[in-house]
C-alpha cells in the first residue's frame, strides 16, 4: 500500500521540491497539493490522504492552526516543513511525525521516510481472516491456513489443505494489498502462501511450486525473479 500524500505550502517552489524528493520513492502517491489552508481543508475532506507535508507558515493561518483544524481526521500523518526551526516543539505538540527545515536535503528527507515506514502497520493493517459466504451467512477463513489463491473469472478461490472457498467480485491485485508479505504472486492467476511451499521445480521447461495442498502452481517468467528472491533461492 502507498501513502496517499498531499502537499500544503504557499510557495510553488517548495511544493515542487517536495514532489521531486517524493518521486524517488515508490511508497508515496501524490493525490493533491494546495497553496492555501482554505483549499487544503476542502481537498483533505475529499481526498482523505494518509500523509500531509505541511508548511508551518501558510497565508492567513499557521500550519499549527491548520493541524488543529484537522486533528479529528483519522489515520492522517503530518510532516511539518519550515524555513525556521523555532516551531519544532509546538509542531510535535500536535503529534507531527517529523519537522523538516528548508532547504530539504535528500539525506534529511530519507530520515523522514524511515520514520514514516514505522506507521505502515497502523495505517495498513494486514488481514488475519477473510469472510466468505456460506449457506448460513459468512464463514471466516484464517489467512495463515490458506495454501494458495486462484483467480477464477470475476471471483477468487481460496484453497486450504481441507477445503476451498469462493471470494466474490475482487481481484488478486486488490486482495494482495491486504495480505501479509509471505503471500507471493507467482502468476497472473495465482498467489501462494510461502509458508505452505514444499518445493519448487522445473517441469517441461517451466517452473512450478508445490504447496502442502499438492497441486502444482505455475510460476510465470514475469514473476520468476521475484519468487526466487522471496523464497531465498
Amino acid at each position: 500500500m502507498k501513502f496517499r500524500t498531499m502537499i500544503v505550502d504557499d510557495e510553488k517552489y517548495s511544493r515542487e521540491n517536495i514532489k521531486d524528493l517524493l518521486s524517488s520513492y515508490d511508497q508515496f502517491e501524490i493525490v493533491g497539493e494546495s497553496s492555501s489552508a482554505e483549499d487544503a481543508i476542502k481537498k483533505v475532506r475529499k481526498l482523505k490522504p494518509h500523509l500531509l507535508f505541511l508548511d508551518i507558515q501558510l497565508s492567513g493561518i499557521s500550519g499549527l492552526e491548520f493541524a488543529k483544524m484537522i486533528k479529528n481526521f483519522p489515520n492522517m500523518l503530518i510532516v511539518f516543513v519550515s524555513a525556521y526551526d523555532e516551531y519544532a516543539i509546538d509542531a510535535f505538540s500536535v503529534n507531527a511525525v517529523d519537522y523538516i527545515t528548508k532547504p530539504i536535503s535528500p539525506c534529511r528527507f530519507e530520515e523522514t521516510v524511515q520514520k514514516l515506514e514505522k506507521y505502515k502497520k497502523t495505517l495498513f493493517p494486514k488481514l488475519t481472516k477473510i469472510p466468505v459466504k456460506n449457506k448460513d451467512g459468512f464463514e471466516f477463513i484464517k489467512v495463515k491456513d490458506i495454501c494458495y489463491i486462484e483467480a477464477a473469472g470475476k471471483n477468487l478461490v481460496l484453497h486450504t489443505e481441507k477445503a476451498k472457498w469462493v471470494l466474490h467480485r475482487t481481484t488478486l491485485i486488490n486482495l494482495q494489498k491486504s495480505l501479509p508479505e509471505k503471500f507471493i504472486r507467482t502468476h497472473k492467476a495465482y498467489i501462494v502462501n510461502s509458508e505452505k511451499v514444499c518445493k519448487m521445480k522445473k517441469e517441461f521447461g517451466a517452473w512450478e511450486i508445490i504447496t502442502i495442498c499438492g497441486k502444482p502452481i505455475p510460476v510465470s517468467r514475469n514473476f520468476l525473479n521475484s519468487v526466487k528472491e522471496k523464497l531465498y533461492l
